[in-house]
């Protein structure tokens, strides 16, 4: 991981990440569509879960979520998780990727999925929250579960890699508005 590492100590390997097409933003593709999350925890029914193929390296940045629509019939867990193994297993949506220098120079090659099964396993986890499910914007009232990596670097998933976001409540599950941001860049160029 020489390359890298040296551009993670230069300390604007982001801005460099972004200046070549390399970081991507990603959302639904219907600016009013919510994602829907589960009444239980279950490992093979993640919330959004980041597939990293082989021969790919990805450095999640940011996850968003903010509760509406439907309100949690109870405390809303949270729970995201690196694996390095193939955790996609079948289904949901591919959402919308948008890479943040606009016109694109590179392919991506890592999907988010919101709704997949993913194949049963347990990676580590790396954040957890626990957040009342009101809507309400009173004073100390937290509406946004913000994840951005600890300690100024984020996790380096050497594909095949998974990021998996876990969210429940009680009947209803939350829904969620949301924003996820990634890096991604050839293992060859990684290394």
């Amino acid at each position: 991981m020489a390359n890298l590492l040296s551009r993670i100590r230069n300390g604007n390997f982001i801005a460099e990440l972004m200046a070549e097409g390399r970081v991507f933003h990603v959302s639904d593709a219907d600016q009013d569509d919510v994602v829907g999350s589960q009444a239980s925890f279950a490992n093979t029914t993640p919330t959004f879960l980041l597939d990293v193929p082989s021969g790919t390296t990805a450095l999640p940045l940011m996850l968003s979520l903010v509760q509406s629509g439907t309100v949690a019939g109870g405390t809303i867990f949270m729970s995201i998780e690196i694996d390095n193994a193939d955790r996609y297993g079948s289904g949901g949506t591919a959402e919308t990727h948008l890479a943040g220098r606009t016109d694109a120079p590179i392919t991506k090659k890592c999907t988010l999925y919101t709704g997949a099964t993913a194949n049963a396993g347990y990676g580590v986890r790396i954040f957890g929250a626990q957040v009342g499910q009101d809507l309400a914007t009173a004073e100390g009232a937290v509406n946004e579960i913000l994840w951005t990596p600890t300690f100024g670097a984020p996790p380096i998933l050497v594909g095949p890699a998974a990021f998996a976001c876990y969210t429940w409540a009680s009947t209803p599950g939350p829904q969620w508005n949301w924003a996820f941001q990634y890096a991604e860049l050839p293992t060859s160029d990684a290394i």
